[in-house]
């Protein structure tokens, strides 16, 4: 069907760059103001379980490869924000560690799954727990902007992107493997990534208060 080639096609190109504009606009501002860590870790948690569960089940390629690359670009987001993660006052580092241990555990959870390390009793039911961590993931983030009252350094566009890949996917999903966990899970993530687009509208011109000891807003 032409229509769901082109949406495969338009998810898979789109999300080649989905998440450069946030990891480059990281390394030219060196700060991560307004930018969940919590939030990128459970995204990344939940995109490993989904490519997992998806290469478990030997699902064409064309129906998560948006997946692989987005696994991928979370893992350069999670270095460049423990690079950048840095207490302003002392010019200390701060929350440094999270990434890393998160970005070891992923890699290693994903590589267990590829070698049949994870019981098939778990690969039947991960996916159920994908909905709440996706949901907490983009909820903590809409917080984050909200408590701040500036969307910071997080990317419009990337969020749009995510947006528009949920809503192509539910599609695809539907039609190609019916897997309505994957559907489901699509569809709250559609809601909340144009949620996030809308928050970061509203407050892009807002800047972050400046931290103090009395009154300081943390990106967790």
């Amino acid at each position: 069907m032409i229509l769901l080639q082109f949406l495969s096609l338009s998810v898979n190109i789109l999300c080649l760059v989905q998440k450069l504009p946030q990891i480059i606009g990281l390394y030219k501002t060196k700060n991560v103001n307004s930018i969940s860590i919590s939030s990128v870790l459970l995204e990344e948690m939940g995109y490993t379980i989904v490519l997992a569960y998806n290469l478990w089940k030997h699902y064409p390629l064309s129906t998560f490869f948006e997946y692989v690359v987005l696994f991928i670009q979370d893992i350069l987001l999670l270095f460049a924000i423990a690079k950048y993660s840095i207490n302003e006052k002392d010019k200390r580092t701060t929350n440094r560690s999270k990434p890393l241990y998160g970005i070891l555990i992923f890699c290693l959870y994903l590589l267990a799954s590829l070698l049949g390390l994870v019981p098939k009793v778990w690969m039947n039911i991960c996916t159920l727990f994908v909905i709440p961590i996706s949901a907490s993931s983009k909820i903590l983030q809409l917080r984050t902007i909200i408590t701040n009252k500036s969307a910071g350094q997080v990317s419009k566009i990337g969020w749009a992107i995510a947006a528009y890949g949920s809503f192509a996917r539910i599609i695809t999903n539907l039609y190609e493997t019916n897997d309505m966990n994957m559907v489901i899970n699509l569809l709250i993530s559609f809601i909340l990534n144009t949620s996030v687009v809308i928050v970061c509208m509203i407050y892009s011109k807002g800047p972050v208060p400046k931290l103090t000891n009395e009154n300081r807003k943390k990106t967790t």
